[in-house]
């Protein structure tokens, strides 16, 4: 790999993990968007709309672009690939993936008073709803920690890198596209621990790394296109919710918006010499990891109690209260560094 594009490349997948678990955390703090509601009707809602086009249109890029890199970055700097990387490769993430994994689902467990091992597989079941080519619905399990499904697929895709790395190596780009039509048709996508989201999204990072292939030099051949075809599918899937349009559509967004998303980060990086603080970017996996079980309701008791419940108020809390949320767990995260440095000390 070219050296100068490779310190752009980490730079880029770096700048782009806070970002991308903001969009995650706004998924998780509505109610949903209201049955019935579409922009083809007059009866207009601020509200609505904003719920629709970011938690339920903008934040679908977030998750292929976490896999994406999780795959690019199992299978960076291996220069052959052996027993003894691949034990090396998971008994690190036996600390950094599996113990978190088990450690805030049995936190969860505790706040919603439950004992079951459901709560480490499949303890929600309506977290997300998909049709398939086949007309079928697809649920999403999830454990307790619900956005913790991202992890459990990651942890079980991660254990047969091996599979994924000799098909890499024997088929090359050959090996995404059964993979691709698997993801797109909608079959298997919420497969517990196997869904085609985590399959298809990591390893096509992974293709990439094995290949030795810079993700940027690769991303960015596609780059108008994904803008155009991203753009093309938001409008769509903001006149099409409620249908069965929505879905195909959504899996289109997922791909064209995460090459969209890492080109746009590029360009953004490279006219500016401002990035986002080590310490606020090291904190995504600490949101990511606690959001969902502390979403600090006091925050918006406080806000409905002085503001009311008006549209505009539910517009602005929509917006406000979240950015809110993530600066009190950046902040609690800055103090647990300072802290932690301090006792090095």
């Amino acid at each position: 790999m070219n050296d100068r594009n490779s310190i752009s490349q980490f730079e880029v997948i770096r700048q782009l993990r806070f970002p991308m678990i903001v969009l995650v955390t706004f998924a998780h703090s509505y109610s949903g968007v209201e049955e019935g509601f579409s922009l083809l009707t007059s009866d207009w809602n601020t509200y609505e709309f904003l719920k629709l086009l970011v938690s339920q249109t903008l934040v679908k890029v977030a998750v292929p672009v976490f896999f994406i890199i999780s795959g690019y970055l199992f299978f960076a700097n291996v220069d052959q690939w052996n027993v003894q990387v691949y034990k090396q490769k998971i008994l690190r993430r036996i600390w950094t993936l599996l113990v978190p994994y088990l450690l805030w689902n049995i936190l969860m467990a505790f706040k919603l008073q439950t004992l079951s091992l459901s709560v480490f597989w499949d303890f929600w079941c309506p977290a997300g709803i998909q049709i398939d080519w086949l007309g079928h619905e697809q649920w999403m399990p999830a454990p307790a920690n619900m956005p913790l499904w991202f992890l459990r697929d990651l942890i079980v895709v991660s254990l047969f890198t091996p599979i994924i790395y000799i098909g890499a190596r024997q088929f090359g780009n050959w090996l995404l596209l059964p993979l691709s039509i698997i993801y797109l048709s909608g079959i298997c996508a919420f497969t517990p621990g196997f869904s085609a989201y985590a399959v298809f999204f990591f390893t096509l990072g992974a293709c990439l790394s094995i290949r030795k292939l810079n993700l940027l030099d690769v991303f960015r051949r596609y780059e108008w296109p994904a803008y155009v075809g991203s753009l093309i599918c938001i409008l769509s899937m903001l006149f099409s919710y409620h249908t069965e349009l929505f879905s195909s559509v959504m899996l289109c967004f997922r791909v064209t918006g995460a090459v969209a998303v890492f080109c746009l980060t590029y360009r953004i990086l490279s006219v500016t010499r401002r990035r986002i603080p080590t310490v606020v970017v090291d904190s995504t996996y600490f949101i990511y990891l606690a959001h969902f079980v502390f979403f600090f309701s006091v925050v918006d008791t406080t806000f409905f109690s002085l503001f009311g419940s008006s549209v505009v108020s539910l517009s602005v809390h929509y917006i406000l209260c979240p950015l809110l949320k993530i600066i009190i767990f950046v902040s609690i995260y800055v103090v647990y560094r300072w802290f932690k440095d301090y006792c090095r000390c």
